[in-house]
């Protein structure tokens, strides 16, 4: 069941842009909504005086904004930061606020590098994939040649691989999988290599793939052939039918067939923008 919450403090007419998230916020109502799944998309960077003045200015939040600024002139910190938010909003729950305060936490209490590999995550859960790639790519520049940062590394080829994958960029999904393999031997990486492989059109970058992983052309030609079974059940196949219906309706009334291929077009146009963040 839907359940309705009032704003303690007026929308926006302005809002405020949260660069790390790539989002804009109207109310203290929609930044805890956020805080709730996305916390690690923010940063220390919401720590100034123009968020301040804004919630000053726009939400009428006098007593709030000058408690953050008092927070930021003693050096608090981004938990003390949050908590503020959080318990000033009237918005949680005690259950939430503990919950969340724990969080924060244990966001203080994890290396920078950490967090960065939770807020890369969080990106790809939100479909903003060359957000993600660019912060993975800023991970492995910063890693070393510890056991436990081999592993990590490991895992971040794998997320980057299937960030290209979503954007059907295979031929570098299959080298970040690869490169993930590599790493931390993963079997899942090699199967998700040889699944982006079916789409390559390069022929001897596929044969190359295949021979390096010691893939027998048998082999391949099944895995080939069940990929495509799984995706007749999935979202492609929602979209090739689209297509197929659309011709078929040219057939009959070519202005309707337009205007499905215009509509389908800008879903793909948001979907691309989507990606980009």
């Amino acid at each position: 069941m839907s359940e309705l919450i009032f704003c303690s403090f007026p929308c926006a007419a302005k809002p405020y842009y949260l660069e790390s998230a790539k989002q804009n916020i109207y109310s203290i109502e929609e930044l805890c909504y956020f805080l709730q799944d996305n916390i690690y998309l923010l940063d220390e960077n919401i720590m100034t005086g123009e968020f301040c003045d804004w919630l000053e200015t726009q939400l009428q939040a006098k007593e709030l904004a000058e408690k953050l600024r008092a927070l930021i002139k003693t050096r608090k910190g981004f938990y003390a930061f949050c908590m503020q938010i959080i318990m000033d909003s009237g918005y949680f729950s005690r259950n939430e606020m503990q919950f969340l305060g724990m969080k924060l936490q244990k966001m203080d209490h994890q290396s920078n590098y950490e967090n960065r590999k939770y807020k890369a995550d969080q990106y790809m859960e939100r479909h903003l994939y060359l957000l993600a790639i660019s912060e993975y790519r800023n991970l492995l520049l910063a890693s070393t040649d510890s056991p436990s940062d081999i592993r990590v590394s490991g895992d971040i080829w794998h997320n980057m691989g299937t960030a290209y994958a979503r954007m059907l960029c295979f031929e570098r999904a299959v080298s970040c999988y690869e490169k993930a393999y590599e790493l931390s031997h993963r079997v899942d990486s090699l199967k998700a290599a040889s699944r982006a492989a079916c789409f390559l059109e390069d022929g001897e970058r596929l044969q190359w793939f295949l021979q390096r992983n010691h893939i027998r052309p048998e082999q391949f030609a099944l895995m080939k052939k069940n990929l495509k079974e799984v995706m007749q059940i999935t979202e492609a196949s929602v979209e090739l039918s689209d297509i197929s219906k659309m011709m078929r309706m040219d057939r009959v009334s070519r202005l309707q067939a337009r205007g499905s291929a215009d509509r389908m077009v800008d879903r793909w146009k948001d979907e691309y923008i989507g990606y980009k963040g």
